[in-house]
């Protein structure tokens, strides 16, 4: 297999939507995305013994790579690792490690206090943005993405590159 980037495995773990799956190619090494949608399509297409070009007639032209990766999960699933999903990595805890981290002790209080209760997450930003420490929490979380990465890399047998 060739090595993965470890950028584009972080990249992924930054940007992730709920309907949209990511998962490393073995083959490729590359990060691929697929739609919640472009996988039940493919289901569907399965179960009612359809070509596969008749799905792909009716998707624009734009979906058509999402298609293919979908299909090619579908036909071969060993190919395919998933990537950890928004609900692996626990984000909330990693700005509570960053908020304990920080100085001077009254913003981590602060962020803190932000990360109690309904809005949490609105808070700490609008904390971080007050006190104009944004960039230090984003280096924080990519370093903190990193390490996830680099430990699902390992557990996956996924060997990988710097980048």
């Amino acid at each position: 297999m060739p090595q993965a980037s470890l950028k584009e495995i972080v990249d992924a773990l930054e940007m992730q939507f709920e309907e949209h799956l990511n998962y490393l190619d073995r083959q490729t090494g590359k990060v691929e995305m697929v739609t919640r949608d472009d996988l039940r399509l493919v289901e569907e297409d399965d179960s009612a013994d359809m070509e596969a070009d008749d799905s792909a007639d009716v998707l624009p032209e734009s979906q058509q790579s999402e298609f293919d990766i979908a299909e090619a999960l579908f036909e071969d699933s060993d190919r395919f690792v998933r990537l950890p999903t928004q609900w692996d990595i626990h984000e909330w805890e990693i700005m509570h490690e960053f908020a304990e981290s920080v100085e001077p002790e009254r913003l981590s209080r602060d962020l803190l206090q932000a990360l109690q209760g309904k809005g949490a997450f609105r808070y700490f930003k609008d904390t971080l943005r007050r006190y104009r420490r944004e960039q230090s929490w984003y280096d924080y979380r990519t370093r903190a993405l990193r390490e996830i990465a680099v430990d699902w890399c390992k557990e996956n047998g996924i060997d990988y590159r710097e980048d």
